[in-house]
């Protein structure tokens, strides 16, 4: 099996460091307090497991999941969006674009790298999350689902790290404005969504039409975009009651019969999988070397 030469270097790099051991010795630390805190905490309690208390594994998988979510955002801008630019700043970059790599292999080999980050966390995260495996309520294929939109979203938050990095030259810039477009992707989006509702509300009780609630239409899709609402309908739909991503959008409209919102998880990870690879490909013509300026 070919490996893309560039991740195949990074990835022999990172196995080098101790600092990746340390980052998956962390994550893993976080999720297993919260696994004893849940799971011993409550053990003392009498009647543990009746049925008022049987939503604790349950409560305890979402946390451990929510967690890994926050782990994998706050994680993977940091590591991509220096992918490029310190290549720029160890005055390397022009030597790798010398070899016989294509800039679009250059690009995807780092962004494989990054990913294998994701999938190390994940993986090595399932002994803890799958605690709750033992007490039911949460399958196998439920794993295997968490896992997979956790890549997805790794995919699309790492896209737009490399994106900043082909965009600007130091690393210190290149990192705080992937940060800046992952907040605008998962607040930025629930914001204008939000706004949309206050100014039609404002403008039907001037025009005497308001009946209690708000109605954006298509603007509402715009949540597609978030990868915190993606992973929160994957989420409702395992363990809670699979309608509270329906009931949010029902807030800023009727959206009882659209196919998409009522298979929000799965609409979301395609869009930001097909702008990953915009993200990728705009990434690689701002890196190809023939490009008019």
């Amino acid at each position: 099996m070919n490996l893309n030469p560039v991740f195949d270097k990074e990835i022999k790099r990172n196995c080098r460091s101790m600092k990746i051991s340390w980052i998956v010795f962390g994550c893993n630390l976080v999720l297993g307090t919260i696994a004893v805190i849940s799971f011993f905490g409550e053990g003392v309690i009498h009647g543990y497991m009746q049925t008022d208390r049987y939503r604790m594994p349950i409560r305890c998988y979402m946390m451990m999941s929510y967690a890994l979510f926050l782990m994998v955002a706050l994680l993977i801008p940091g590591i991509t969006a220096g992918s490029i630019s310190l290549e720029r700043e160890k005055q390397t970059l022009d030597v790798l674009l010398t070899t016989n790599l294509n800039p679009w292999k250059i690009i995807t080999g780092k962004l494989e790298a990054s990913l294998s980050m994701v999938f190390l966390l994940a993986v090595s995260a399932m002994p803890a999350v799958a605690l709750v495996m033992v007490f039911g309520g949460v399958g196998f294929l439920d794993l295997i689902a968490l896992v997979a939109l956790l890549v997805i979203s790794g995919i699309f938050i790492g896209s737009l790290g490399i994106l900043c990095s082909a965009l600007f030259k130091r690393t210190t810039l290149a990192t705080l404005m992937a940060y800046v477009l992952l907040i605008f992707f998962v607040a930025g989006t629930a914001a204008i969504v939000m706004i949309a509702s206050h100014i039609n509300v404002l403008q039907n009780e001037a025009a005497g039409l308001y009946d209690g609630r708000s109605d954006i239409g298509g603007l509402v899709y715009l949540l597609l975009l978030n990868p915190f609402a993606s992973f929160f309908s994957l989420l409702s739909g395992q363990v809670g009651n699979g309608r509270e991503m329906l009931d949010i959008c029902n807030a800023f409209g009727d959206y009882s019969q659209s196919f998409v919102v009522n298979h929000f998880s799965v609409f979301a990870a395609g869009i930001q999988l097909i702008l990953s690879g915009g993200f990728i490909a705009l990434s690689g013509a701002l890196l190809n070397p023939l490009r008019k300026k």
